[in-house]
C-alpha cells in the first residue's frame, strides 16, 4: 500500500508498466516525458520518463515547471483520486476541465490507447 499523493505512487506504476507485457507492446513509441501535477493542498508534481515505453526515471519536482516537459496533467487531489479509485474516467474529468493536459494533444490522441493504459495501470494501486 502507498500513500496517496506521494512519490510512491509514480514508482508503483513504474515497477507495473515495467513488468507489463501488454504495456511493452503498446508503449513501445512513448519517448516522452510527462508532469502529474497535484494542486492546493497537496502542492505537489511528479515527472515520469518513458523511453521506448519503459520507464525510466520517477521522481518529485519542486514545482510543476522545474523541468521541461511533454506532457503535463493536472488537477486537484480530489479528481485524482477519483480517477486512480475508478471512480471518475481519465476522459471524463479532462473533458470537464478537471484534468487539464497541456502538451502536443495531436500526439496524445494518437496514443491515447497506450497514455489510457499508463492511467489503467495506476487503479492497481492501493492508496492510504
Amino acid at each position: 500500500m502507498v500513500q496517496f499523493g506521494t512519490v510512491q505512487v509514480y514508482e508503483a506504476m513504474a515497477e507495473l508498466l515495467n513488468a507489463d507485457p501488454e504495456w511493452a507492446d503498446k508503449g513501445k513509441n512513448i519517448t516522452y516525458t510527462m508532469v502529474f501535477e497535484y494542486r492546493a493542498p497537496v502542492d505537489k508534481a511528479f515527472l515520469v520518463r518513458f523511453d521506448a515505453g519503459k520507464v525510466m526515471d520517477v521522481r518529485e519536482l519542486a514545482s510543476p515547471d522545474a523541468e521541461p516537459a511533454d506532457f503535463v496533467i493536472s488537477g486537484d487531489p480530489e479528481t485524482w483520486r477519483a480517477v486512480l479509485e475508478k471512480r471518475t474516467s481519465p476522459t471524463a474529468a479532462m473533458t470537464r476541465g478537471q484534468l487539464k493536459v497541456q502538451g502536443k494533444m495531436s500526439v496524445l490522441l494518437k496514443n491515447m490507447s497506450a497514455f489510457s493504459h499508463i492511467l489503467d495501470s495506476m487503479t492497481k494501486i492501493e492508496f492510504s
